[in-house]
């Protein structure tokens, strides 16, 4: 087996131009963090203007045009959009291979973007494990028509004809092993990872004390949650000021977008339900750039995402390399990013009064922000740092690859 491969990562979300959320986040580390090791990699994602190839750094970008983000018209319109997407990531993928002899292909399970690679697959296929678009469907609250149940097939097609399966935690492995009957022996477990800032340049301003939450203002990141807590957190600290960093979303009954009326702000909902007299202490910042979320992330001094289901959280990790204690809700694989009690506290989901006691108890305690932020950092250097990520998916490559020679052998 060769030294150095040849990579090509499937995600429709690849910043700046697509980076949304936590699966752009992933990929840009890891094609950065596999570039760093000497791998040759290519990133196909969508454009939301026309086809481009280009580098970004050491990694080789192609963008796909696409006529919309979200959903598309007619009776199966999630699913044609999904179908649509797909066919022509495969044909993109196929030029790859032609050109650049690709080794290996990786893509995310959401949106089922390798699907119809998956048929005619010239390569070694690594799926990587984020959220299901069934748990979407259900924090949304939509009904299961055929359109999303045809959807969710995509994304569980292609996890269970893939090579080999990667996840971030054991627990939402064991979920997906449960949920799709994909067998435990296909799944490895590879921790995210991120490149960690120089705590020497980690500022703190004086006066107030800054809560910052980061995440896309939708129900499943619990920030409805967040904000029923604020008004307890504000009577006993009234210095407290928090930071809502991420997009709004515009929900109805049958799609999600970043665009629209607004009635179905999710925003609008959230500034509708806090009283007024503690607004003033609220700002929603909406998306910002990555430069300045970090400034964000060393201005504050409790990190908070009450998400009510996570696979794992990058988030989190984000947070506690820049040496924040963090809070979060014990979900999904939460748990295993966050130390109950050392980098942080748990809370349970959908409760704000619990929410706002342990907002308060780190406000009031220094000395315990102090010492839970230095373990934070020590856990996020020893476990997930972009390098590490990097070469633990090489070694899962590497087996894919041998794994598939041996079936193409007999």
């Amino acid at each position: 087996m060769k030294d150095k491969l040849n990579i090509c990562l499937v995600s429709r979300e690849y910043p700046p131009e697509t980076g949304w959320g936590g699966i752009g986040t992933y990929t840009y580390h890891l094609a950065h963090g596999l570039s760093a090791l000497g791998h040759q990699v290519h990133v196909v994602a969508q454009s939301l203007d026309i086809n481009k190839d280009y580098r970004d750094g050491d990694v080789f970008v192609h963008r796909i045009a696409h006529r919309t983000v979200f959903y598309n018209k007619g009776s199966l319109k999630e699913f044609a959009l999904r179908l649509e997407y797909s066919r022509r990531v495969n044909g993109k993928i196929q030029e790859l291979i032609k050109k650049y002899g690709i080794d290996i292909v990786e893509g995310p399970n959401l949106a089922g973007e390798a699907f119809v690679y998956n048929f005619s697959r010239k390569t070694a296929l690594v799926t990587r494990l984020h959220t299901h678009f069934s748990e979407v469907i259900d924090f949304i609250g939509w009904n299961k028509t055929l359109d999303l149940k045809l959807s969710c097939y995509l994304e569980d097609a292609v996890v269970l004809r893939s090579d080999l399966v990667l996840c971030s935690t054991r627990k939402h492995a064991e979920t997906i092993s449960w949920e799709t009957g994909l067998s435990s022996k296909k799944i490895e477990i590879v921790p995210l990872g991120i490149p960690l800032s120089d705590l020497k340049n980690e500022q703190r301003g004086n006066g107030d004390l800054k809560v910052l939450f980061v995440g896309r203002l939708e129900k499943r990141k619990g920030v409805q949650v967040l904000l029923k807590a604020i008004p307890h957190v504000l009577d006993a600290v009234p210095e407290a000021v928090f930071d809502i960093v991420g997009r709004d979303t515009f929900v109805n009954s049958d799609f999600v977008s970043f665009h629209g009326n607004q009635k179905e702000s999710f925003k609008a909902r959230l500034i509708e339900g806090l009283p007024e007299k503690y607004r003033a202490k609220v700002r929603f910042l909406g998306h910002v750039t990555d430069q300045a979320l970090a400034e964000y992330y060393r201005a504050c001094d409790v990190f908070v995402a009450p998400s009510l289901y996570e696979s794992f959280g990058l988030i989190y990790i984000e947070a506690m390399g820049h040496g924040k204690p963090v809070i979060g809700c014990g979900v999904g694989g939460v748990p295993e990013v966050v130390k109950d009690g050392e980098t942080g506290l748990l809370v349970p989901p959908e409760d704000p009064q619990r929410l706002a006691c342990g907002i308060i108890q780190l406000l009031k305690d220094p000395e315990m922000r102090r010492e839970m932020g230095q373990k934070a950092r020590k856990h996020a250097e020893s476990c997930f740092t972009r390098k590490l990520m990097a070469e633990r998916t090489v070694a899962v490559y590497r087996k894919a690859i041998g794994e598939r020679k041996k079936i193409r052998f007999f």
